[in-house]
């Protein structure tokens, strides 16, 4: 008898432990679930706070007038400046010529200490602005852009020597089609080159250069699903993004956009990500930077929402269609006055998280928007340099951002 009550006393036990087992699976999944959520919207950025590190030099260490377009990239802990272009005598209103350069300018750090590169005479192939750039574990690639003789389809590869203070410069195989304002990253070492303007419109077309190969060659890629130039490329958790730019239209007014693509080269397909906003209001986004933060974060600064840049469209497209020379003054004098009074660009830092294909608010720029230019890390830190922070008014700074 008391045999059979242990017994019997031991399986209730046992049923009563797997019942509440249950019940705190039961309980715990929902919990997991939140938490995963929760740790999924949780992002250690708080803010990015900026200092001036530097100011850019013509090479006969006289103070520049910055550029944009140029090329700046971090590679082998050097800054490397080149390129780029800018209005020396007048503004383009007034009827200045656009100079493009091909100067290379190397900013050097030591600590909380940036020195330019007194040494360094060397210069690019030719002069070229607006080209894509992305820095890989071989070196700073560059392709495409323009100058003073039309659009680039040129592609070619930047190292620093420091031994010898030298910028080392190889040539790479020609992109398909010339092309500017097109957008540049990589994935270890694949380069992926994404949209662009081409001489009377933009490009959807998107191409790869697989570096490790002996003899490399830009293949063609599945294209965007929208033509694209001004875009915000670049590689995060072994995705390429693509975020807001700008396409040409018939009548001289851009479409400005502010889609996100991202592309799986794995299975070689765009997806569309949640639209560009401030995490409460959507916004259209054109010529910013970008950079990837941590492994599935992307920092975007800066850029034109195009407010602005539409009206200055509409007036050249005005003035270009009337024939009175009385009201083509009117309307010039009314879009130089637009140019003059600009009031700078977007500033806000926009910060996308990935997993949870959101985006916020960071915080704004403390400082005028720097465009047509790109981001880059050095070390754990952020660097924007030069620029345009008016219509035809650049910037010399070179801004280092600390992420708290």
């Amino acid at each position: 008898m008391l045999l059979a009550f242990i017994n019997s006393n031991l399986q209730q036990r046992c049923k009563d432990q797997n019942a509440m087992n249950k019940l705190l699976i039961t309980l715990s999944l929902p919990f997991m679930l939140m938490t995963t959520d929760a740790d999924a919207q949780r992002t250690p950025i708080k803010q990015v706070d900026w200092t001036l590190a530097a100011k850019l030099q013509n090479p006969d260490g006289s103070p520049s007038l910055g550029f944009a377009g140029a090329i700046n990239a971090v590679s082998n802990n050097v800054l490397i400046v080149a390129g780029g272009a800018n209005f020396p005598d007048k503004m383009p209103w007034e009827g200045g010529k656009k100079y493009y350069s091909k100067e290379i300018q190397v900013l050097q750090r030591k600590g909380d200490q940036f020195t330019w590169d007194a040494v360094v005479k060397d210069t690019l192939p030719e002069a070229i602005a607006y080209c894509g750039i992305t820095t890989t574990d071989l070196g700073v690639v560059y392709a495409g852009g323009e100058n003073d003789k039309g659009l680039s389809k040129n592609a070619f590869m930047l190292n620093w020597d420091p031994a010898q203070h030298k910028i080392i410069v190889k040539a790479l195989p020609d992109l398909p089609f010339a092309v500017t304002n097109i957008g540049l990253t990589h994935i270890k070492n694949v380069v992926y080159a994404i949209g662009g303007d081409r001489e009377k419109q933009s490009s959807a077309a998107a191409f790869k250069l697989d570096l490790n190969q002996a003899i490399p060659q830009w293949e063609t890629l599945p294209p965007l699903p929208t033509a694209l130039a001004n875009a915000v490329v670049v590689a995060q958790a072994a995705e390429v993004y693509v975020i807001g730019g700008r396409t040409k239209t018939a009548s001289g007014i851009s479409n400005l956009h502010g889609t996100v693509y991202a592309y799986d080269p794995k299975k070689q397909s765009w997806r569309s990500c949640a639209a560009l906003s401030d995490g409460q209001r959507k916004t259209n986004f054109s010529a910013g930077a970008g950079v990837a933060i941590g492994k599935n974060m992307i920092l975007i600064t800066g850029g034109d929402n195009g407010e602005v840049f539409h009206r200055i469209e509409t007036y050249i497209s005005q003035i270009s269609q009337t024939e009175s020379p009385e009201e083509k003054a009117k309307l010039t004098a009314e879009k130089n006055a637009l140019s003059i009074n600009h009031k700078g660009f977007y500033k806000a830092m926009l910060l996308y998280h990935i997993p949870s294909d959101t985006w916020r608010k960071l915080g704004d720029l403390p400082f005028p928007a720097q465009v047509t230019t790109t981001a880059a890390k050095w070390g754990n830190d952020i660097i924007l340099s030069n620029g345009e922070v008016k219509p035809g008014v650049r910037t010399p700074n070179v801004m280092l951002g600390t992420i708290k």
